[in-house]
């Protein structure tokens, strides 16, 4: 039986038949997702899919009707189905099996895979993957080669950093690499991982990486690092929870660091949009959109929070002080701190820019976006000025849609969006 998911409601469910053998119902609208039925009456929900690569199909039991709900067992569906894309099979990750399954991974095994991946992709070069793999992975790390990735500790970082101090460059790029292959075990199953060993030895022991001084980001091979930094799942870099809202509205709408440390809420107009003055007679439109108002939404809690009755009319300012926030530096220093050279925010707002330049929007609404020029005319019949604004909301969209979909931790059906990952 083939069915469409909308379908499935808790009468239906109660009124399926059971028949002597076992049998599946398939949802139309939902590969790979189905609802076995036993003959003793047990209505369980199941994902039936290959792992990437090939292989028999895997069954990975999600639970049944009585304890689980229709729309939790989707969401499983979908972890599963994104589990499997990248080369995981789900059910050594259960409980029972969990212990097994990290333990058979060593650090060697993941680190080549992690390599390879990154080659695939292109991000990474034929040289500079050879680089990382025949020399930072076989020579500076071949110590951690049999260990699993559980296993390596801030002591172990600690004593190994010591021993390799007479190759100070070399040793800070080695544990670069170490440190975004725990941030890619994190993204590919490790989801039990708590913290980054090597973040921590950078703290204990004040290691610094060596800057250079480039001014932008890769949007092929760095920006994704940068939204992941951002969303700090991992909690490596406690982000203030304002500067990082700061930060996320430059990065979503592509406005100078000065225009939203000194934005005050007269500047919103309606929940329609933002207005920003340029210049005499010539005022930017921002308009609001759905990632922009959890932002303002999230900011006015937090602060509401931390403050109860005080009324400011900035809408970024420190708690303890009442005064607007000055200064990003050490927030931009923290999330900086997997790249060889620091980031700051005109960085950002080119990389919004060469965003804009990629994705299909009127090359009128890229100058607009960018306060380069005004972002409707003025006309009496105020319909017309709302008309234009929407245009452009609709060309905001089409950008931050294209900068939610460079974030590695988007989930589809559980985190669609970069705000539900900081505000969930």
């Amino acid at each position: 039986m083939i069915i469409k998911s909308n379908k499935v409601t808790p009468e239906f469910l109660d009124a399926i038949k059971i028949k002597d053998k076992a049998y599946f119902i398939s949802i139309e609208d939902c590969k790979g997702f189905r609802i076995k039925v036993n003959p003793s009456g047990r209505i369980s929900f199941v994902t039936y899919a290959r792992i990437k690569g090939g292989g028999k199909p895997r069954t990975i039991t999600h639970g049944s009707k009585n304890k689980l709900p229709f729309p939790v067992a989707i969401d499983l569906h979908i972890q599963s189905i994104d589990l499997l894309n990248k080369g995981i099979d789900p059910n050594l990750l259960k409980k029972t099996k969990r212990d097994q399954f990290y333990g058979s991974i060593k650090f060697i095994d993941l680190a080549n895979e992690y390599i390879s991946s990154k080659k695939l992709s292109g991000e990474h070069s034929d040289q500079h993957s050879d680089h990382n793999s025949k020399y930072l992975i076989a020579t500076k790390l071949k110590a951690f080669h049999e260990d699993n990735i559980e296993n390596i500790t801030v002591e172990k970082l600690e004593s190994w950093f010591r021993n390799n101090k007479h190759t100070p460059a070399a040793a800070k790029n080695a544990l670069m690499l170490l440190s975004k292959i725990f941030k890619y075990a994190t993204a590919t199953g490790f989801y039990h991982l708590q913290n980054n060993p090597v973040s921590e030895l950078k703290d204990s022991l004040f290691i610094g990486n060596q800057k250079t001084s480039k001014k932008q980001l890769d949007l092929e091979s760095e920006y994704s690092e940068y939204l992941y930094n951002l969303c700090d799942p991992m909690s490596e870099y406690s982000l203030n929870p304002i500067t990082r809202n700061i930060i996320y509205l430059m990065t979503i709408t592509g406005l100078k660091k000065t225009d939203i440390l000194n934005l005050k809420k007269d500047q919103i107009t309606e929940n329609s949009h933002i207005n920003i003055n340029r210049r005499k007679s010539f005022i930017q439109i921002v308009p609001i959109t759905d990632d922009i108002q959890s932002i303002l939404d999230h900011t006015n809690e937090y602060l509401n929070s931390e403050t109860e009755s005080f009324n400011n009319d900035y809408i970024f300012y420190n708690p303890v002080t009442m005064k607007p926030i000055t200064n990003l530096r050490k927030s931009f220093i923290k999330i900086s701190s997997s790249f060889d050279w620091n980031l700051y925010p005109e960085a950002i707002r080119k990389s919004f820019a060469n965003i804009c330049d990629q994705v299909a929007i009127p090359r009128k609404h890229y100058y607009q976006l960018l306060g380069i020029r005004e972002s409707y005319i003025p006309h009496s019949d105020g319909k017309l000025e709302h008309e234009q604004i929407n245009k452009l909301r609709d060309s905001l969209h089409c950008v931050q849609d294209e900068i939610n979909n460079k974030c590695p931790l988007i989930v589809p059906g559980r985190y669609n969006r970069i705000s539900d990952l900081l505000y969930t």
